[in-house]
């Protein structure tokens, strides 16, 4: 019972993919609802989630700074989707330990498959040879590739038994297809770091020893507006000038890497 309820909820982060087909705009992962956010029921190789520390068994609570307790399946599923190439800011606990990261959310569609294509993927008992599987993912799916299978909203293994029915394909539309962009961080909350205020003309931070501070500010569609460097930060707290006159107002990513530790936080330019 426990699996089969833990399956009904995994379905219900991809739409209930045994029944239709669909594609979106996502990270990579599947999930079921508890108390205190998102559970991580798989995290998709191949996709924006699986650059990241994020694994299963975590739990995201946030996302965009907006709390995910006490959703329903549907809204937090509804707060995770969203533009393809547009990145959001996720918090999740990992091991007793809280973290932030920032993904630029990728074009997936789920696409059900038989077991002849899963034996050809895995090639295990392969029907069809491998280049006519490729063949048959790129006619299926357009550009994009396939990343993994899902059986039951479970990833299946290499030395799976495909001898059953109901697998998803997970396709992800090909790196090289993405508008040019910024390097997406993957910003871990370091609390030896912490930004302090975010004006027009400076960037201000706190840091508890000396030392190089680079500070990276990213727009709403990930990309790049401005680097600034301190060679020489002090310990306490800092100021960056900068020149934001032009620049529109709205929520940007600031990035803070002090000698091999980066904190991450979006924040307001008025």
């Amino acid at each position: 019972m426990k699996n089969f309820v833990k399956a009904s909820l995994v379905a219900a982060m991809l739409a209930a993919p045994l029944m239709a087909d669909e594609s979106f705009g996502g990270v990579g992962i599947t999930i079921y609802q508890v108390r205190e956010g998102v559970k991580v029921a798989e995290v998709i190789p191949g996709t924006p989630a699986a650059e990241t520390k994020l694994q299963a068994g975590d739990v995201i609570t946030a996302v965009d700074g907006v709390s995910l307790k006490g959703n329903d399946i549907e809204a937090s599923k509804a707060m995770l989707r969203g533009q393809v190439n547009k990145p959001l800011e996720i918090t999740f606990v990992s091991e007793g330990e809280t973290y932030t990261a920032t993904i630029r959310r990728a074009q997936i569609t789920v696409k059900d498959l038989d077991s002849k294509a899963v034996s050809a993927w895995y090639g295990e008992k392969a029907e069809v040879n491998v280049h006519e599987l490729e063949t048959f993912a790129s006619a299926k799916v357009d550009d994009k590739q396939l990343v993994a299978v899902l059986n039951r909203g479970n990833l299946v293994k290499d030395e799976a038994n495909v001898a059953s029915a109901n697998f998803n394909g997970i396709y992800v539309e090909k790196v090289n297809e993405f508008a040019p962009k910024a390097k997406t961080e993957n910003v871990v909350r370091n609390a030896g770091i912490q930004l302090r205020g975010f004006t027009r003309t400076a960037v201000s931070y706190s840091v508890k020893t000396p030392g190089k501070t680079i500070v990276t500010i990213m727009n709403a569609d990930g990309e790049q507006i401005a680097k600034l460097v301190n060679e020489r930060a002090s310990t306490g707290i800092n100021s960056i000038a900068w020149d934001a006159s032009s620049i529109p107002s709205g929520r940007y990513m600031v990035s803070i890497d002090h000698e091999g530790s980066v904190s991450g936080k979006f924040a307001i330019l008025k």
